[in-house]
């Protein structure tokens, strides 16, 4: 707690001037009702700059929410035949399905997966597995918000 030196009034540490007699401690002098008056005024000039940066950042922000629209994506797998062809059949259908709910293709690429394992040869006799799996992947895209 700290007391005012102007009316003697109790104060809080953290109080910058006096509510009483509006003594200021960081100027050490009793505020004037001119000098308060401005001031108010000062702040009030100081917070409608603040405002107004404000709605300028909101605004810039729309405005390259406009240029940059967003879109959501959706990763379809296809697994190729046994005979490790590429199933023609379920990737055609699996566009025709997706661009009719409006995505359209972004990207596509084959991927295996798995990997190979050996078996034990003996006498010249001998296997070795292949457990790998190749695979088509389709990505979509589809915006939400131009």
């Amino acid at each position: 707690m700290k007391t005012c030196p102007n009316c003697g009034e109790l104060l809080g540490n953290t109080v910058d001037e006096c509510f009483k007699c509006h003594y200021n401690f960081s100027i050490r002098k009793v505020i004037t009702s001119e000098e308060n008056v401005e001031r108010r005024y000062k702040q009030m000039e100081q917070q409608k700059e603040k405002e107004e940066k404000l709605k300028q950042m909101e605004e810039i922000k729309r405005n390259q929410l406009s240029k940059n629209p967003i879109f959501e994506y959706k990763l379809i797998v296809i697994n190729d035949l046994l005979s490790g062809v590429i199933d023609e059949r379920a990737i055609q259908d699996t566009l025709s399905e997706w661009s009719k709910k409006g995505w359209r293709l972004h990207t596509m690429f084959s991927s295996e997966i798995g990997k190979i394992s050996t078996g034990i040869s003996m006498a010249g006799f001998g296997s070795i597995t292949n457990a790998t799996i190749d695979q088509t992947v389709l990505i979509f895209e589809r915006c939400i918000k131009a």
